[in-house]
């Protein structure tokens, strides 16, 4: 079979959608299936050797005239669809993959050409006006979670098929402690505390630091870990500038999916403070997998990834925060306890196995 994963920012950018892209045609690659990945130009990130590539120039969004953010990302993939669609109406194949509903109108004009299956995989709520009619024109409709899913039933009426994302458990597993990375960061008997996400105002990190700070005006011998980019990094650091915890908070920029688990395996406590409704929580899962004990919030689809390995609490609240960072880090037993349960729930519910093995099922049923 061949299918193509179209999405534009798959080569230029990390992110849930674009780790689930690449992870979902990896893994139909290794059981066979002819995959072909069509993303952005220039390409940003590190690309996997064992899948098919073709890249297109398109125009950033920022480029565009601001009259929202659904508008300007909307012509991104305008721009995009524009530089690809002489090359995709020429090729062939069996089914034409989206993440995005901005690439609905695309693909269903490919599936007027091409007389391929559209698979549609939602991971949020960008809804606009005919997102209901294009929908049901798909040949198949999946969505991360029972959160987004009902999400969508609610707006259109139509409910998605749930998938959740999928983790690689032997790139994300427990490791013993990694001393190089200890000693580069000059970690001697502190408690590692690791945040890693995208550095946007909605992924709460402020309130992490916060609680951070506050357990560190305590008495307790803590540094944190941020991995990740972002637009909000400058604010992040002025507020660790203003906290006066330079020393104990150290930003760390992007690491790539096969450094991850080497920083995770130093860490005692990761905390995921999201304050917005997001649909899943790729990293989540990437730490349980790594058998670090999770603080996040109560919002979106969350709880569905955590389930009862791990903590959560109110969003904003960085006195809730502070309790279980204590909690922790006075009770290993629990720390244990909590990193053993969230690595067994990732490998039963979301490890790359089980979520092919829920795709081919809806895709043949």
């Amino acid at each position: 079979m061949k299918i193509l994963f179209y999405n534009v920012t798959t080569t230029i950018k990390h992110g849930g959608i674009e780790s689930f892209c690449l992870g979902l045609a990896k893994n139909l690659a290794i059981s066979g299936w002819d995959v072909t990945v069509c993303g952005g130009f220039p390409i940003n990130i590190e690309l996997p050797d064992n899948l098919n590539f073709l890249t297109f120039p398109f125009i950033p969004r920022k480029k565009f005239p601001d009259f929202g953010s659904r508008f300007r990302k909307f012509m991104e993939r305008l721009s995009f669809a524009y530089a690809a669609l002489p090359t995709l109406k020429k090729n062939r194949y069996d089914f034409f993959c989206i993440f995005k509903p901005y690439d609905l109108p695309v693909a269903l004009f490919i599936k007027k050409m091409n007389k391929c299956k559209i698979i549609f995989f939602s991971g949020g709520t960008e809804f606009y006006p005919g997102y209901g009619y294009f929908v049901k024109k798909l040949d198949y409709f999946f969505s991360c979670s029972n959160f987004n899913a009902s999400q969508i039933e609610k707006y259109c009426n139509i409910k998605p098929v749930v998938l959740p994302n999928g983790i690689d458990t032997q790139v994300f597993k427990p490791l013993q402690p990694d001393l190089e990375i200890k000693n580069s960061l000059g970690i001697k008997n502190e408690k590692v505390i690791i945040s890693v996400c995208r550095l946007v105002g909605w992924k709460g990190i402020q309130y992490s630091i916060k609680a951070v700070n506050k357990a560190i005006k305590e008495g307790y011998n803590v540094k944190y870990l941020i991995i990740g980019e972002g637009e909000y990094r400058k604010n992040l650091e002025r507020l660790v500038n203003s906290l006066k915890i330079n020393n104990k908070v150290i930003f760390l920029g992007n690491k790539s999916n096969f450094e991850l688990p080497r920083y995770y395996s130093i860490a005692d406590i990761a905390i995921f403070p999201s304050v917005a409704d997001e649909t899943f929580g790729i990293s989540i899962a990437e730490a349980m997998a790594c058998g670090i004990p999770v603080i996040s919030t109560t919002v979106g689809g969350i709880p569905e990834v955590i389930g009862d390995t791990g903590f959560l609490v109110p969003p904003c609240d960085k006195n809730a925060i502070l309790d279980k960072i204590k909690l922790l880090i006075n009770n290993e037993n629990l720390r244990i306890e909590l990193g053993s349960k969230g690595r067994q729930r990732v490998v039963q519910n979301f490890s790359w196995d089980i979520v092919i093995k829920k795709f081919w099922r809806h895709l043949y049923a």
